[in-house]
């Protein structure tokens, strides 16, 4: 079950995924934040986030480093990553904070 406090930055400020009605689904990069990042670290990075620019549709250079942390354990990998497969649609949400704190 989401934390509606981490899925308000995570999910509605950041993931174009997100759909309101399925708080019992949880991507990789939400878990690995929610589990690593308090709450006030995580509002840091919407600070963060008005100063870099946001990933979009690039893959990130610590791509390499996010997938292996994170995604390689997403169970939404299972059903292919658009964003990973063929660069047809941006990353998650949590990707694209990851890459932000990652270059911070």
């Amino acid at each position: 079950m989401k934390d509606k406090d981490y899925t308000s930055i995570i999910c509605w400020g950041f993931c174009s995924f997100y759909k309101e009605g399925k708080e019992d689904l949880c991507c990789g990069t939400y878990l690995f934040l929610k589990n690593n990042l308090t709450l006030r670290e995580l509002r840091s990075v919407l600070d963060l986030s008005k100063m870099e620019e946001r990933p979009s549709e690039r893959v990130s250079p610590a791509d390499d480093e996010i997938k292996r942390l994170v995604c390689d354990k997403c169970d939404f990998l299972i059903d292919g990553c658009d964003f990973r497969e063929d660069g047809s649609h941006p990353p998650c949400g949590g990707y694209s904070i990851i890459d932000i704190l990652l270059k911070s």
